[in-house]
C-alpha cells in the first residue's frame, strides 16, 4: 500500500516538475539530480508529518525560536517543491542553506540535547550524495566554522548560551571535534563509494555497448551465413538438376550396351560397372537435390492412396539381395494384419524414408550381423503407423547422436571403406518424417548397433 502511494506520488512529481525531460546530462549527474528530487519530495512529506507535533511541543516549552525556524524551513521546502522555474542547481543550494540555518538554530537553542548536530552530520552526507565530494567537504567546513564560532563565544564569554550551562567546555569541544572528524570521514567514504559505483556503471555501459555491437555483428554474420546457405542450396539444386539430365543419357546407353557382345564377359563387367556407378551417382545427385529443396522450402507433399503392405514388401525385397550379398540377416516383421491396407499419404517420401534407413543399416553392418524392419499400427493412435529399423552393426558414439541428422555428416569417418553416399540420407529421412506428421528418433550403443523408429500420420481408407 505504502509502496504504491510512494510510486504514484513520485511519478506525479516527476511529471509535474518536468525532470524526466533532462536527458542531456551525464549518467552520474543525472542520477544525483534524480536522488535530490527524491530527497526533496520525501522531505516535504516527512516535514509536514513531523512539523505539527514538534512545533506544538516547542510552543508548550516556550521555544519560539524553534517554532519560527521549523515554520520557515517547511515553507522553504514547500516553495522549492512547487517552483518549476528554478533550476535544480539553485534548488540544491537553497535546500542546503535552509537546513544549515535550521541546524544552527537548533544547536544554539537546544545544545547537545537537540538534533541540530545530527542534522549537520546528515546534511554533509546528503550534499555528498546529490552534489558530489566538493559539496560534502564544503558542508564539513561550514559546520567546522560554526563549531569554532560557538566554542569561541563560549571561551571568550561573548554571549551567554544556555547549553554551556548543561555541558562543560571540554565535553562540548570533544563532541564538536568528533562530529567534524566523523562527518569528514563519512563524506570521503560516501564519495569513494559513489565513484566506485559510477565506474562500475560506466564499465557496465561500455560492456553493454560492446555487447550490442557484437550482437549486431552476429546478426550480420547470421544473415550473411543464411544468405550463403540459401545460395549454396540454390546452387546445389540447380547443379543437381543439370547433372541428372545427362545421367539419364548415360544410364540409358548403359542399358542399351548390355544387349551387345553378350559372349564377352569383360565387356559385360565393364558395362555393369558403368551402370552400377551411374545409378549410385544418380542416387547421390537425387539426394542432394532433395536436401536442397528441403532447405529452401521448395519440397512439397503429394498424397495418394496406396497399399502400405505392398510398399513395405517392395522396399524389403529391394534390399534383401544387398543384405544377403554381405551375409547379413535381414528380417521383416510386419504386424499390419490386413494385407490390402490402403492409406492416403505421400508414397514417394514414405518409401524414401525406409530406403535411406535400410541402406544406412546395411552400410554400417557386416557379415553375421542382423537387420530387422518392424511395422505396426500405433497402439495409442490408430491413425498412425509405427516403423522400427534396428541393426547389430557398429553403432553410433554417444557424442555423435545429436549430430547424426545433420546434412552431409557421416559418423564413421575413420573407416574409409564404409564411406560412400552423400551423407544426407538421415537428414532427408528426418525431414520427410516431419512432413508426414511424425518424428524420427534414434537409440544406439557404440559397438552394439543402432535403432531408428518413426511414426507417420495416415488417412485410413479401410472400413
Amino acid at each position: 500500500m505504502l509502496k504504491k502511494l510512494w510510486l504514484s506520488y513520485h511519478q506525479w512529481y516527476i511529471k509535474y516538475s518536468g525532470f524526466s525531460n533532462q536527458s542531456e546530462k551525464d549518467t552520474l549527474s543525472f542520477f544525483r539530480d534524480k536522488l535530490f528530487v527524491s530527497i526533496l519530495i520525501l522531505t516535504l512529506a516527512l516535514g509536514y508529518f513531523s512539523y505539527f507535533p514538534s512545533t506544538g511541543m516547542a510552543i508548550i516549552l516556550g521555544k519560539w525560536s524553534v517554532v519560527y525556524i521549523n515554520t520557515l524551513a517547511v515553507l522553504v521546502v514547500t516553495f522549492l517543491f512547487f517552483n518549476k522555474q528554478m533550476t535544480l542547481k539553485t534548488k540544491k543550494i537553497v535546500f542546503s542553506v535552509n537546513f544549515f540555518v535550521l541546524s544552527f538554530v537548533l544547536v544554539i537553542d537546544l545544545g547537545l540535547n537537540g538534533n541540530g548536530t545530527l542534522l549537520l552530520f546528515l546534511l554533509g552526507v546528503l550534499m555528498t550524495l546529490y552534489s558530489g565530494r566538493k559539496a560534502g567537504v564544503i558542508s564539513v567546513l561550514v559546520t567546522t566554522i560554526f563549531y569554532i564560532i560557538i566554542i569561541s563565544v563560549y571561551y571568550f564569554e561573548w554571549v551567554d548560551l544556555r547549553f554551556f550551562e548543561e555541558s562543560s567546555f571540554e565535553v562540548v569541544l570533544i563532541v564538536f571535534i568528533n562530529n567534524v572528524l566523523f562527518s569528514l570521514l563519512t563524506v570521503f567514504s560516501v564519495s569513494f563509494l559513489i565513484d566506485q559505483l559510477h565506474n562500475a556503471l560506466l564499465k557496465e555501459s561500455q560492456l553493454q555497448e560492446e555487447l550490442i555491437e557484437k550482437h549486431k555483428n552476429v546478426i550480420k554474420a547470421k544473415e550473411k551465413a543464411e544468405q550463403s546457405d540459401r545460395l549454396k542450396s540454390a546452387f546445389l539444386a540447380n547443379m543437381s538438376h543439370e547433372i541428372r539430365t545427362p545421367m539419364y543419357g548415360i544410364l540409358g546407353c548403359a542399358e542399351l550396351l548390355k544387349s551387345y557382345n553378350l559372349e564377352d564377359e569383360d565387356y559385360k563387367e565393364y558395362v555393369s560397372v558403368i551402370e552400377g556407378n551411374g545409378k549410385e551417382l544418380f542416387d547421390i545427385i537425387t539426394d542432394i537435390l532433395s536436401i536442397s529443396k528441403i532447405e529452401t522450402g521448395l519440397m512439397n507433399i503429394t498424397k495418394t492412396e496406396f497399399n502400405i503392405n505392398e510398399s513395405i514388401d517392395d522396399v524389403y525385397k529391394m534390399f534383401l539381395e544387398d543384405a544377403e550379398a554381405k551375409n547379413i540377416h535381414f528380417t521383416l516383421n510386419n504386424f499390419i494384419s490386413k494385407r490390402d491396407f490402403i492409406v492416403n499419404s505421400d508414397h514417394n517420401k514414405f518409401t524414401e524414408i525406409l530406403k535411406h534407413l535400410i541402406k544406412n543399416a546395411i552400410k554400417y553392418t557386416s557379415k553375421g550381423d542382423s537387420i530387422t524392419l518392424s511395422c505396426s499400427l500405433d497402439g495409442s493412435n490408430t491413425s498412425q503407423l509405427r516403423f522400427h529399423v534396428s541393426d547389430t552393426g557398429i553403432g553410433i558414439p554417444a557424442d555423435k547422436v545429436k549430430t547424426i541428422f545433420n546434412s552431409f555428416y557421416q559418423v564413421d569417418v575413420a573407416n574409409r571403406s564404409t564411406l560412400n553416399g552423400s551423407g544426407v540420407g538421415l537428414s532427408i529421412s528426418k525431414a520427410y518424417v516431419k512432413m508426414l506428421g511424425g518424428d524420427l528418433e534414434l537409440e544406439s550403443i557404440e559397438g552394439e548397433g543402432a535403432s531408428f523408429w518413426f511414426s507417420i500420420d495416415i488417412d485410413l481408407q479401410n472400413d
